[in-house]
């Protein structure tokens, strides 16, 4: 009689030996595998590889005079392999009825067999029927795909380590992290509740959308799943309690347009969509959706047109200029009476969605902090400005007439300034043509923006030593912009200023309206 087990594992030992493979046989033949093999260390590893440990690896062998290419094998002993953290094998020899191995095909245990066999292990545990492992069978199969090019140790060896890779470590901590995580993809628990009134449904709706922390709900179940399969035994069971979605994911990221007709271009502001799971099991007037965005949240229903808004610009709402400018045009056109604003949906993957919003008869009159916030941006163009400049509601309302101040400057004819100024001591020669040099600035957001002002002209005296300018010409000489949170010294500036007298100082009678032994420079927020 032929003993076709042991021929196998003899032909698996006799390459083994060819290439310096260490075959230890196991003892007992209830382990899962019949050899644990071990590599000898590399004779060319560099310093920085020396610490890694030599390859090891467990194999089962299974000899056959068939060659239908597949052999059913205990569940038991699938489970030791898929478990081990080292690499495992499947080495299947080919007799054909033959003394000499035919062929030798090797079955890697990667992570597609690790899933099959992990979820056939689970649906049985939590099955109605028999789950002995040893008594229940999977089958592996193998084609020309794990076919060895010569049956001898080189091609084992080498489908061994082309396998592994080149850190056995590494290895071992992916195969341990796979695992860990297969068969959780579509999530690890499952939870059955009862709610109890409109009401409550309603609060439900609320706290899957983040408008509320929780909810009282009654009766409730949880249970452990895994590949989508329910444990026969609920990890919880309770009467009653509250249910809170803390760390809830938006459902899609993208842009929310609100036109004042359909034919209008819109204003446009990122926000985050968030649709109830639950709008697919409630009536529809109960469904509800909701848009967040930095300064805004709208919650609106799909099927009714029903929708509520709120704004928030309190102290720690800061916004970049042109959306903060934006955001005061939305807040002024919902407040117009009797009118319904067309709102976009535009999300990646998602339809584009239109409804519409109907408008408040509030009285909000931002009248004055839109104009400072139009004159804001005009003064970033100008200064050809490209970094990141945000602003809060309080500092466009406290700077509201520096900053529209400054847009005149930049903005206006000669004629626009009326300059009267008294002159003490002597020195002051009326009779030449006179050259006012000023220095404007004007806080936006954190940085302060300010432009050197030349207005010349003749005076006219009107009393006592003090004279009116009659403007001929306006120029701005020079254009300044203190960085975010820095100050520009006072020294800079007096020696810009004199830079400038000196250009004028040969024709003109100049004046600076600018103390240069009092002024600190300029500083943020000033």
């Amino acid at each position: 009689m032929r003993d076709l087990g042991l021929m196998g594992e003899s032909t698996f030992s006799l390459w083994c030996a060819e290439v310096g493979l260490i075959p230890n046989g196991s003892q007992i033949d209830r382990t899962g595998w019949d050899f644990f093999v071990e590599f000898p260390f590399e004779s060319s590893l560099s310093p920085q590889e020396i610490h890694k440990s030599a390859f090891e690896c467990k194999v089962q062998v299974k000899a056959t005079d068939k060659n239908d290419r597949k052999l059913s094998i205990t569940l038991s002993n699938l489970r030791r392999l898929i478990t081990a953290q080292m690499p495992a094998f499947f080495v299947f020899i080919e007799f054909d009825e033959k003394e000499m191995a035919q062929n030798a095909f090797v079955v890697h245990v990667d992570n597609e067999l690790i899933l099959k066999v992990l979820k056939r292990l689970h649906e049985i545990e939590q099955s109605d029927k028999d789950n002995n492992f040893n008594k229940r069978k999977m089958t592996i199969h193998y084609d020309d795909s794990n076919l060895l090019e010569q049956s001898n140790g080189d091609s084992l060896k080498n489908y061994f380590l082309r396998h592994i890779g080149d850190d056995v470590s590494k290895y071992i901590m992916n195969k341990k992290s796979h695992l860990e995580s297969t068969g959780y993809e579509d999530g690890f628990a499952q939870i059955t509740f009862t709610t109890e009134g409109e009401q409550n449904l309603k609060s439900l709706i609320d706290v899957s959308l983040g408008i509320e922390k929780n909810v009282q709900i009654a009766k409730f179940k949880g249970f452990d799943t895994r590949f989508g399969i329910l444990s026969n035994n609920p990890s919880f069971d309770s009467d009653g309690g509250k249910l809170a979605m803390p760390n809830l994911k938006p459902t899609a990221k993208g842009k929310i347009r609100f036109k004042e007709d359909r034919l209008s271009a819109g204003i446009s502001f990122e926000c985050k969509l968030y649709i109830s799971p639950f709008n697919q099991m409630v009536p529809d007037d109960l469904k509800k959706m909701r848009i967040e965005g930095e300064f805004f949240d709208l919650k609106f229903n799909p099927h009714t047109g029903a929708a509520s808004y709120s704004f928030s610009f309190g102290e720690d709402i800061r916004l970049e200029v042109k959306k903060f400018r934006n955001a005061i045009r939305l807040l002024n056109l919902l407040s117009t009476s009797g009118k319904k604003v067309v709102a976009e949906l535009l999300f990646e993957d998602f339809p584009k969605l239109e409804f519409e919003v109907g408008c408040n008869d509030q009285e909000f009159d931002f009248s004055s902090e839109l104009k400072a916030l139009n004159s804001a941006v005009k003064i970033i163009e100008d200064f050809d400005v490209t970094d990141f400049i945000d602003i809060s509601l309080d500092e466009i309302s406290r700077y509201e007439t520096h900053i529209c101040q400054m847009e005149g400057v930049l903005d206006s004819s000669p004629n626009f300034f009326k300059v009267e100024f008294g002159v003490d001591g002597d020195g002051y020669d009326p009779s030449k043509e006179t050259t006012c040099i000023f220095l404007v600035t004007t806080p936006i957001g954190s940085q302060t923006f300010g432009v050197i002002l030349v207005i010349t002209g003749n005076v006219e005296e009107i009393e006592n030593d003090r004279y009116r300018l009659v403007t001929k010409n306006a120029v701005i000489e020079q254009r300044i912009i203190s960085e975010k949170d820095e100050s520009i010294p006072n020294s800079d500036l007096v020696n810009a200023i004199e830079s400038i007298e000196k250009q004028y100082d040969s024709e003109f009678s100049v004046v600076t309206m600018f103390d240069k032994s009092v002024n600190k420079g300029i500083k943020p927020d000033s």
